[in-house]
């Protein structure tokens, strides 16, 4: 299959939607809170290679991946999609509603596996409208797989060029007023009764990437919060009328909470419904 719905995909599919891909599949099998959207599988980028001949280029240059890491990317957002599999695209696109704003997020069949941490070298596109641009996006994605830090990851690690592979996220995006991570389990000081909440203003992009002090709430899972830290919130990143832009976040905001009791009581369910459905300890965007 080269285009799966979330409501097809189960944890188990890593090699074929990638590692958030198999587990936004998980989440909404589990009824949890998910936005919708679809998974361009790992076979549908080795069809694309095979298309443009990029399979045979990337086989005869594996010996020194490093050095022609950049021919590899430029070939492939030069490439163009199997006719079928650019319609099935543009057909699911539609399904999602004519310009929906969407992520375009990397998935790689080899990121969170227990060995490995893939995380952070591929890329995520976020506010993508209109099919043209998600059909660029999703090659992006793709030559993010030959990104200088990537190859030189697998490299050290022993991982075979080979062999790896893919998926694309296509996802609505939620044009969230404060967003952050959380961990069901204190990655402090590893009490299994505590969470962690790390919160900020505007997409979650800038407390994944680190680019803010976000807010750091405790709160054992009785939902009680222990201890707060408000963090600095210099910057926020917002929708602009393409892709993203940054922009300050004024003092009044910075010096306030960016969540209230009710959002973390709410948050607290989230991360123990997701922690009791995997059954072991959680980190969720």
């Amino acid at each position: 299959m080269m285009i799966l719905d979330f409501t097809q995909i189960h944890k188990d599919d890593v090699l074929i939607a990638g590692g958030k891909g198999s587990n936004l599949g998980e989440m909404t099998a589990a009824g949890i809170n998910v936005p919708n959207g679809f998974v361009i599988t790992a076979d549908a980028y080795r069809e694309f290679l095979k298309e443009n001949h990029i399979d045979e280029f990337i086989a005869r240059g594996l010996k020194q991946a490093q050095a022609v890491a950049a021919e590899f990317r430029e070939k492939i957002t030069a490439g163009h999609f199997p006719a079928e599999l650019e319609k099935e695209i543009q057909a699911k696109y539609a399904e999602l509603g004519e310009y929906k704003r969407i992520a375009v997020r990397s998935s790689a069949t080899a990121e969170d596996l227990p060995d490995t941490s893939f995380a952070g070298q591929q890329e995520t596109y976020l506010n993508v409208q209109g099919i043209d641009d998600v059909l660029l996006q999703i090659r992006n994605c793709y030559a993010s797989l030959w990104g200088d830090r990537a190859v030189s990851y697998r490299l050290n690690q022993g991982h075979d060029h080979s062999t790896v592979a893919i998926a694309v996220v296509i996802q609505e995006m939620v044009e969230s007023e404060k967003a952050g991570v959380l961990f069901t389990v204190n990655p402090v000081t590893h009490n299994k009764d505590e969470m962690q909440i790390n919160a900020s203003y505007g997409l979650g992009e800038s407390v994944v990437s680190g680019r803010v002090t976000a807010d750091s709430y405790i709160v054992n899972k009785s939902g009680t919060i222990i201890e707060i830290h408000i963090g600095s919130k210099e910057t926020q990143i917002v929708y602009a009328d393409k892709h993203t832009k940054e922009e300050p976040v004024s003092p009044e905001k910075r010096a306030a909470r960016a969540l209230n009791d009710t959002e973390i009581a709410g948050l607290v369910q989230a991360g123990l419904k997701i922690e009791k459905h995997y059954g072991m300890p959680m980190d969720i965007e």
